[in-house]
């Protein structure tokens, strides 16, 4: 099974806002939202908290309004524990060409935010905490014990974004956690409301190695894979 840079997998780099200067610049603006919409045509909207995770939303933002996402699948399905995409590869092996810091305590950074049902946060390398980059997760079941190790940054807004979560998450899966049927992203763009995203990144000379993902574990969400 590819342990790709899965649900806690990938990217990384460091961003003055909340993980160095200890300075949100964007503090007191309107939070983004952002539209997944699905090749379907079905869509999942999401809240995106500046004030918890700024380099992390900005870096989503970036990537979505360039168009990064497009025709990018879900990739990697855990049934009632998460859907994971952002892979240029469709593999977990792939990235933006940069990381950015981990914005979570284990990094030295607050994050309020927990890993429920219908949270968005980011994939990163195991045992790299600035290794996010694009692949991202979301949350179908509840995983408290991922607090504090990712970059958790957004939330669900409605109850269509849970229902079209489950019809992803619930697919089919072979061994490797891949859908049987491709779960493939048609757009993901994000209202900013007129505010300027831009993301601090950290170079990287190539790509991350996939390593193992993290021990098994049981909570009120399902089983980890």
């Amino acid at each position: 099974m590819k342990k790709l840079i899965c649900i806690l997998m990938l990217c990384a780099l460091a961003l003055p806002l909340s993980g160095c200067s200890g300075k949100n610049p964007y503090a007191g603006a309107e939070n983004p939202i952002a539209t997944i919409t699905m090749s379907d045509g079905s869509t999942m909207r999401f809240e995106l908290h500046l004030e918890v995770a700024p380099n992390t939303v900005a870096n989503f933002c970036s990537l979505a309004n360039d168009g990064f996402y497009d025709g990018l699948e879900f990739f990697r399905v855990v049934p009632g524990v998460l859907i994971q995409a952002g892979c240029p590869d469709n593999d977990g092996t792939g990235n933006a060409g940069y990381t950015i810091k981990g914005e979570f305590s284990a990094n030295g950074v607050e994050n309020s935010l927990s890993h429920v049902r219908g949270t968005l946060s980011m994939a990163r390398i195991t045992g790299r905490n600035n290794s996010a980059s694009s692949q991202f997760f979301i949350m179908q079941g509840n995983y408290p014990e991922y607090d504090g190790s990712y970059a958790a940054f957004g939330t669900a807004l409605d109850a269509e974004t849970l229902t079209v979560l489950d019809a992803i998450a619930n697919r089919a899966v072979d061994v490797n956690s891949v859908p049987m049927v491709r779960q493939t992203i048609a757009t993901i763009r994000v209202n900013t409301h007129g505010l300027e995203l831009k993301p601090k990144t950290i170079s990287i000379e190539e790509k991350p190695t996939p390593t193992p993902e993290p021990t098994e574990k049981t909570s009120s969400g399902g089983k980890s894979s």
